[in-house]
């Protein structure tokens, strides 16, 4: 009799159970996901964007989807040449720092969405994020280079985007001024230079400061020719330890840790043709049809001007 009643027992419990759970919601373990803007064909910035000298702001444009509502969103940009060697840079010039957080409760209008949203669509002149004029995040010059714009979700479960899987939006972006280092290449065909294996490439041009009342020296170039890749945009202290098929480097780097070699020809006007021979000249390998020239200039302010230019190899 005992055995029977625990039987019957353990039976109503595990039919209770079961209703219970039958009637549970499955719960929501996916992140948000980042995507397009309404209407666009991509987020902005994308990467590699290059906001040339004069321009200053850079459109601002994504959605973010998520099923079970989004609870906050984070955009943040930074510098992403800081190699974290204490550089010796003016005080007069500052780094593009941002971090706006869009919210049901934001204090930012333009920075708010209806509480419990599906769906986040940013792409408005009030998001637009400037570093000159009345609306600028930054109170001096801002350094001219490469930055790293980041876009972050959490739902309202608390899932999160993250880097692990590549969820989060992480794009580089170049601002370029007209006080930077000024790099122009003069032999370009089709926008490419063109070489032979075995060869000296012939790279004719200049770099130099420019004519800015804010312009400076130069203090640091460096060029390479590595493989051509998809995204030429990494940290500059890994760039350096890259293997390449040409790596020469003069001056020493405000921002790359290490990163230093020869006297600088010239810190006014560097003849690239002159430099890039005899001991310098740039052979191009056997094997390679297509490679890229990356030459990264800086002034000694700390600000940036980094050129890629694909080679063709006969």
């Amino acid at each position: 009799m005992k055995k029977t009643l625990l039987s019957c027992i353990f039976i109503s419990a595990f039919l209770l159970y079961s209703c219970e759970t039958d009637d549970d919601p499955i719960r929501d373990l996916d992140a948000p996901v980042i995507g397009n803007a309404d209407g666009r064909e991509e987020i902005r910035p994308g990467n590699g964007e290059i906001r040339e000298a004069g321009t200053d702001h850079m459109h601002v444009r994504f959605g973010v989807d998520d099923a079970t509502g989004i609870e906050q969103i984070r955009v943040s940009i930074h510098a992403n040449f800081d190699g974290h060697s204490h550089a010796r840079v003016k005080s007069d010039f500052e780094k593009l720092n941002v971090s706006d957080i869009y919210s049901p409760n934001a204090s930012n209008p333009d920075f708010r969405f209806p509480a419990g949203a599906t769906r986040v669509n940013v792409d408005a002149t009030g998001t637009d994020i400037y570093w000159a004029g009345p609306n600028s995040r930054v109170e001096s010059p801002v350094l001219a280079g490469p930055y790293d714009f980041v876009i972050e979700a959490t739902d309202i479960l608390g899932n999160q985007t993250s880097y692990a899987d590549n969820s989060n939006y992480l794009a580089t972006f170049y601002i370029r001024t007209p006080y930077a280092p000024v790099i122009d290449v003069t032999n370009l065909h089709d926008d490419e230079l063109d070489g032979e294996a075995g060869a000296a490439l012939e790279v004719q041009g200049t770099v130099g400061r420019g004519t800015h009342e804010l312009s400076s020296d130069l203090a640091f170039l460096s060029v390479r020719l590595t493989e051509e890749h998809d995204d030429h945009n990494g940290n500059p202290n890994q760039r350096i330890m890259d293997e390449d098929f040409y790596e020469k480097m003069w001056g020493s780097s405000n921002w790359i840790d290490g990163a230093q070699g020869a006297e600088l020809p010239d810190t006014k006007e560097i003849n690239l043709a002159e430099l890039l021979t005899g001991e310098n000249a740039i052979i191009l390998p056997e094997g390679e049809e297509h490679l890229e020239l990356i030459i990264w200039a800086e002034d000694v302010n700390g600000n940036i001007t980094e050129m890629v230019y694909e080679v063709h190899v006969d």
